[in-house]
């Protein structure tokens, strides 16, 4: 939900802490790590998901954005 708030493209990663059975949102990394020992790819292998695929559906999501974008004509 912060991502949609924040209106953030493609990937993000959002560190929370609970206290007193209340959440609170720390930071938004709109450029988390990908290296095999980052949290997010170690996050997607925990839900069965393997790098590559991991990577394939980001680029998916990427083009898809990038699709349904609205360009405006410029006149000069």
């Amino acid at each position: 939900r912060v991502h949609e708030i924040l209106d953030c493209g493609g990937l993000s990663r959002t560190d929370i802490i609970m206290r007193d059975g209340r959440l609170f949102v720390l930071e938004t990394n709109t450029i988390p790590g990908m290296t095999r020992t980052s949290l997010f790819p170690q996050a997607a292998r925990a839900a069965g998901i393997s790098m590559s695929d991991l990577l394939d559906k980001l680029i998916y999501l990427a083009i898809e954005g990038h699709r349904r974008k609205k360009y405006y004509a410029i006149e000069n």
